[in-house]
Order: C-alpha cells, then structure tokens, then sequence
C-alpha cells in the first residue's frame, strides 16, 4: 500500500493482455483473503503493459499492434472485471509505464510513446519525436464519455475473440451551454502481438440515439497501412538522420483516418459494415448539435509582489 492509501500492484502480461488482469485478480483476492478489512482499499495498477523491458526492441512495439493492445487491456478490465457482477476488486486506475525516450537504433521499437531520432549532422544538433500509434489512440481515448453502455460482439466470447468493443456516452453536466450529448463506440480486432494477414467483416448497430436533429458522426481508423509512420521510415531506408522532407512525409503517418462529419439517421439507429484487419483500430464518434457556441477564451493574469 502507498502512502495515498491505495493498493498497488504491477503486473505486466508476458507478451500477451488477458494474464495483466488474471494476475492482478488473483493478487488482490490473495489479499483480501489474509487481509479481509483490506477488502475495500482502492486498487490501481500503474505498469499495465504487455511485456517488460521497456528498452527491448520488439517491431509489435512499433506500429499499430501495440495501440490496439493498450485499447484490449483497457476493454478487457472493463467488461470482465470492473462490469462483473461478481467483481470484489475496488479497481481504481489503470495506467502504462511507457514514458521513455527511445534512442538510436531503436528509435521505434521500444517501449515508448513517440520515437525519437538525435540528428546530429547538422549545427546545430538537434531533436525530433514522431508520434507512435500508440500515443494517438490514447487521443482517440479521450473521446469516450464517462458512462459504459451496453455492448457486445456475437460471434465469439470477449476472453477468446480478437474483436472487442468499449462503447460510452457523455451527458452534459450544466444545461445551456456549449456541451452537449454524445456517444464513443470503439472497436479493435488485435490477436495481442501477432500481425496477420487475415480481416474480420464487422456489422455494428448503433441503436439508442437521441431521435433529434442535427446529430453527426465522424469515424477515425488505424491499421498498419494508414497511420504507420514506422513502416514508412523502413521504407525510407531507415535513415538514422531523416531529412526535413523526409519528417514532412512521416508526419502524414502519424494520424488516424478520419471520415465525417456524416449526419446520422434521424430515426436514431446507426449500422455499419466495416472490415477490420489484424491489427485494427475503428471509432465512431457522435455529437449532438451543442445548442450554444463555443465560450470565448479569456485569460487572467495576476502578480504577486
């Protein structure tokens, strides 16, 4: 137990997602067995990641494998822990211990959020990060809202599937104001760290929106061919000093593929047919029509003598 009065674990996967939280369940039941007032401690699990090691270069640390991994882990708690019915543990965070730098010649393949490249042939030196896949998906989970709602994906159990689903809603806290209602479904198709050549066609419903005007969705995707930036310096010939238009270009990597904004049906329910590959990352995000604008942003600057 740490000094704030929560209970810490690390437990890390051994290549796969599923044993992070197969041993945490069974460290903290240990716990409460021998310790029952400890039942109620707070938990949180501050290196949640799949391997240790964080300077090991491996290429699923790269690309888009690891991003759909850290959705996994984070969809695996959720519905098989922190949804159960039967669930004991007061699960409290959950987070990755991948801020690293990377350094020469791993600049991708470690376990960091960006990738770092020391170009030191100019005067002078200097210092450039390209975003991973793995710090853009954690943008796309910004997106979802504070309250899980139903979801599931027939077909095959949430344990042995490699297609998961996490969906949300946010529901405005104050009324008249620039907020307004929204919903995040996010899907992932990721065999852990395995790459495949094979896709899974997905149908998604979408059912439960607000039937009101002006409601839109925009969808952002990654897979290992649109926001790659890692493929696309190998394909450069993994220059140890990119030049500036060599940058330029793998900057146009670093994003997920939006689409949108698309109206939604008015009636309220949504479907979609999508092909996701192995791995694969899809959101879809709605919005109501907020019914103010955005407020003006003011400043107040203040001295202290």
């Amino acid at each position: 137990m740490d000094e704030s009065g929560f209970g810490r674990t690390r437990r890390t996967g051994g290549n796969n997602t599923l044993p992070i939280l197969q041993q945490e369940v069974a460290t903290v039941q240990e716990i409460q067995r021998q310790f029952p007032l400890f039942r109620s401690l707070p938990i949180y699990n501050d290196e949640a990641d799949p391997l240790v090691g964080w300077n090991k270069p491996l290429t699923w640390r790269a690309d888009v494998t690891y991003a759909a991994m850290v959705v996994k882990v984070i969809s695996q708690h959720q519905d098989l822990l922190i949804g159960s019915m039967n669930n004991s543990v007061n699960y409290t965070l959950l987070s990755n211990d991948n801020a690293f730098l990377s350094y020469y010649p791993h600049q991708f393949t470690q376990r960091t959020l960006t990738a770092r490249f020391q170009v030191n042939n100019t005067r002078p030196p200097y210092v450039q990060f390209l975003r991973k896949p793995v710090l853009t998906v954690m943008g796309l989970l910004s997106l979802l809202g504070e309250q899980q709602v139903q979801a599931q994906v027939s077909g095959g159990s949430q344990v042995n599937s490699s297609v998961g689903v996490l969906a949300s809603v946010h529901l405005p806290r104050i009324p008249h104001t620039a907020d307004s209602w929204q919903s995040t479904v996010l899907l992932y198709n990721s065999r852990d760290n395995l790459t495949s050549n094979s896709s899974d066609i997905i149908t998604l419903h979408l059912t439960g929106a607000p039937a009101q005007a002006g409601l839109m969705y925009v969808t952002h995707y990654m897979d290992n061919t649109v926001s790659n930036p890692y493929e696309l310096w190998r394909q450069m010939g993994s220059p140890e000093y990119p030049t500036v238009q060599q940058f330029t270009q793998l900057r146009t990597q670093e994003e997920a593929e939006r689409e949108g904004p698309v109206p939604f049906p008015a009636q309220g329910d949504l479907t979609l047919t999508v092909k996701l590959p192995v791995p694969s990352i899809l959101l879809i995000h709605v919005c109501a029509r907020s019914p103010l604008p955005p407020g003006q942003v003011s400043t107040h600057i203040s001295s202290t003598p």
